[in-house]
């Protein structure tokens, strides 16, 4: 089980950066600053819930050493 979680929690981390990248192409496209500072907070949420699952993974692989 904790294998799969692993491997769960690394590929939600990958999409949490896939994420980040799109809300930056966005930015570069959108001329509205409104606009802008939407997606720069999209990318702040998303920076921390990659964050978040890095705790997780990096408990989980901790508790996996007993």
């Amino acid at each position: 089980m904790s294998e799969e979680l692993i491997r769960v929690l690394e590929e939600a981390i990958e999409s949490e950066k896939g994420a980040q990248e799109r809300y930056r192409r966005a930015i570069e496209k959108a001329t509205d600053p409104e606009i802008r500072i939407f997606f720069e907070q999209l990318i702040r949420d998303e920076e921390r819930h990659e964050e978040l699952l890095r705790e997780r993974l990096k408990t989980l692989k901790f508790l996996r050493s007993f």
